[in-house]
């Protein structure tokens, strides 16, 4: 069988995986959010390219564009994830470490230009990422300690989806996030993020399902600034499930020679 025709196969599979009826009695909120976590954070290690694209209307429309690599894996204490910029020049070699953990992530930067890494204790879940629309928070990569509702079940955008509500302990950012999760395959479908005044602020969604080494994989998410009319472009490729990435790359110390890494290459 050819690799067109594989992944012809692959898109109907995926398609009707998403828009199958769901079960008659929904799981409990929890567990419907702690499912899509786990399909869009697998836990296999891998290795892939991210392309941001970051458009503003206040340079007439223009975008930016930035390339890194970026590496993640389950460790014993926690998951970890590594992100090393290509280009633009200005920025190669630098490096970002995450590490999730029960109540407050830790970060490491290095920046070729200062020459040192930096701590961060603890992680601002709604630092900027990228200079983007997106921030730590939005991709999951930081427990906001939030609680949820189901608001119902509906149809969203053709795929049958349940409606959940997210509430953040700390309500200065965000006070609320709107999220439909596909009833059958637990990938998240679109995102809605409310301002202090519990305004529409942000909208983000997720396409271009594709599976990849047998895992269902999002190749595209967009982030939609609502209220100032940015918006931000992240684009994956080059994906390597099951990667051979050693536990040394995600030692905070050796991260000015993390570009360097075969793993990454």
């Amino acid at each position: 069988m050819t690799v067109s025709r594989r992944s012809v196969l692959a898109s109907l599979a995926l398609s009707a995986l998403l828009t199958a009826p769901a079960s008659a009695e929904p799981p409990p909120v929890e567990a419907l959010v702690a499912k899509m976590r786990a399909v869009v954070w697998q836990a296999q290690p891998s290795v892939r390219t991210l392309t941001v694209r970051v458009t503003t209307p206040q340079f007439g429309g223009e975008s930016t564009q930035s390339i890194a690599k970026q590496a993640r894996k389950k460790l014993a204490d926690g998951g970890r994830m590594l992100t090393v910029m290509q280009a633009p020049a200005g920025v190669q070699g630098m490096a970002w470490l995450i590490q999730e953990g029960p109540k407050q992530g830790k970060q490491w930067v290095w920046d070729p230009v200062f020459r040192r890494v930096r701590t961060l204790i603890p992680l601002e879940g709604y630092e900027v990422l990228w200079s983007s629309d997106f921030t730590y928070a939005d991709l999951g990569l930081v427990d906001l300690h939030s609680t949820y509702k189901l608001l119902g079940e509906e149809q969203h955008d053709g795929v049958q989806a349940y409606k959940v509500q997210e509430v953040p302990r700390s309500q200065w950012y965000y006070t609320r996030i709107v999220t439909w999760i596909a009833a059958n395959s637990s990938f998240p479908l679109e995102r809605q993020f409310y301002d202090p005044a519990n305004q529409l602020w942000k909208v983000e969604r997720f396409d271009q399902v594709t599976e990849i080494n047998g895992i269902p994989t999002v190749l595209h998410r967009r982030m939609e600034d609502r209220q100032t009319g940015s918006s931000t472009d992240i684009n994956v490729s080059d994906v390597n499930y099951g990667a051979d990435i050693p536990d040394a790359l995600f030692d905070p110390a050796k991260l000015p020679q993390a570009a360097d890494s075969p793993a990454l290459k």
